[in-house]
C-alpha cells in the first residue's frame, strides 16, 4: 500500500520511513525544500515537494501521490517559538492540516493519521491524563493543535474522513537528526560538550518517552486500523519525573558512559510563558485498543539517548 508522510525530516517521521519501509510499505515523502539545501535530481523518486502553508503545492503533491494513507507529522513543534510567532505555527499546524484534509478527500484517502500533542491538555489538575480530559491551550502551539483536532473531527462527521489522532508526550531521541534544541537533547549535549547541564526551571513534572516507543504507535495503528479509525488516543509511558530528576539521570549516566564528572545546575525560573506544571499521562486507552505498550523507561531510553548523542558528536 502506498503511505504519504509528511514531516519525514523530523527525528520521529525519519525514523517511522525507515521502519514503514522494511515492513513493505511504499513510502512517499512530503518535503518542503529549504534554500540550501542539497536537491539531488536522481535522488528525487518517492518525494514531493510542497509546503503546507500553500494550497495548490498541497493539493497537487496528494494527487500526484494519491495515496492510501496518510500520516501529518509536519509542524512547527517549538512551544517557546509559537509565542513570537503565532501566525505561521496556526498556519502550518492548523491551515496546513485543513489543506492536507482537503486533498485526502478529494483523492479517497483510506486513513489520516495526524500527530497531535500532549500540550493540548494544558494546565490539568486531575491525573493520570485521559483522552477524556478537557483541553486547554497554554500557548499558540497548544492552540493551533487543539484547533486541528477539532478540524479533524468535522471532517470526520461531515465527509466521513477516516482518520485517528495521536496525543503523544514529551519525547526525546533526537540525536540521528543532530536535533539538541529540547529540554532533554540540551542536558545530554551539555553533559558530554562542557560537563554541566544548566537548564531552566526544574520543577516541571514531565512524561518523558524514547523516540521508539513514540514510532512504534504509527505502527500500531496501521496494524490495527479497524480499531483506530475514529479515535484519539494518548501515547505516554504513564511514568513522570521532574526536570531535576530527569538532568540528574542524564548526569550520572554521562558519567556512566564517559568516567567524566557532571556538574547539574538551573536558572529557577521557567523557559517560556505559563508552562504546564505537570503532563502526566494515561495510556490505557492505546494498550488495550492496539496493543501498543511502551518498551523504555526513562533510565532505559537516556542510556540510548546518551550512546547515540556519543556517536554523532565524536564524528
Amino acid at each position: 500500500m502506498k503511505l504519504l508522510l509528511t514531516g519525514s525530516t523530523g527525528f520521529i517521521g525519519s525514523r517511522l520511513a525507515v521502519l514503514l519501509r522494511e515492513r513493505g510499505w511504499e513510502v512517499w515523502e512530503m518535503l518542503r525544500y529549504v534554500s540550501g539545501g542539497r536537491y539531488a535530481y536522481y535522488q528525487r523518486a518517492n518525494r514531493v515537494f510542497a509546503d503546507l502553508k500553500d494550497s495548490e503545492m498541497v493539493r497537487r503533491a496528494v494527487d500526484q501521490v494519491k495515496p492510501d494513507v496518510i500520516i501529518n507529522l509536519g509542524a512547527e513543534s517549538a512551544v517557546s517559538f509559537s509565542f513570537d510567532h503565532p501566525e505561521d505555527v496556526e498556519d502550518v499546524n492548523c491551515i496546513g492540516t485543513i489543506r492536507l484534509m482537503s486533498a485526502a478527500l478529494e483523492v479517497g484517502v483510506k486513513h489520516f493519521i495526524h500527530a497531535s500533542t500532549s500540550e493540548v491538555y494544558g494546565r490539568s489538575t486531575a491525573f493520570p491524563i485521559t483522552e477524556d480530559t478537557p483541553l486547554g491551550a497554554t500557548s499558540p502551539y497548544a492552540a493551533s493543535k487543539i484547533g486541528a483536532e477539532e478540524h479533524i473531527r468535522v471532517r470526520m462527521h461531515t465527509d466521513h474522513l477516516p482518520a485517528t489522532i495521536l496525543r503523544p508526550f514529551n519525547t526525546y531521541g533526537r540525536a540521528l537528526v543532530r536535533n539538541p534544541h529540547f529540554v532533554v537533547e540540551r542536558a545530554i549535549t551539555r553533559a558530554l560538550e562542557e560537563g554541566k547541564v544548566h537548564l531552566h526551571d526544574p520543577n516541571p513534572w514531565r512524561d518523558f518517552m524514547f523516540r521508539e516507543d513514540h514510532v512504534a504507535a504509527y505502527l500500531a495503528v496501521l496494524e490495527n486500523w479497524d480499531r483506530a479509525v475514529g479515535e484519539t488516543f494518548n501515547v505516554t509511558t504513564g511514568q513522570t519525573w521532574q526536570i531535576r530528576q530527569m538532568a540528574e539521570a542524564v548526569a550520572r549516566i554521562v558519567q556512566s558512559q564517559t568516567g567524566r564528572r557532571v556538574e547539574v545546575t538551573f536558572e529557577e525560573r521557567p523557559d517560556r510563558p505559563w508552562d504546564i506544571p505537570k503532563l502526566h499521562g494515561s495510556s490505557e486507552k492505546i494498550q488495550k485498543a492496539l496493543g501498543w505498550k511502551p518498551r523504555y523507561d526513562l533510565e532505559a531510553g537516556l542510556e540510548q539517548a546518551v550512546h547515540e548523542w556519543r556517536m554523532v558528536l565524536s564524528k
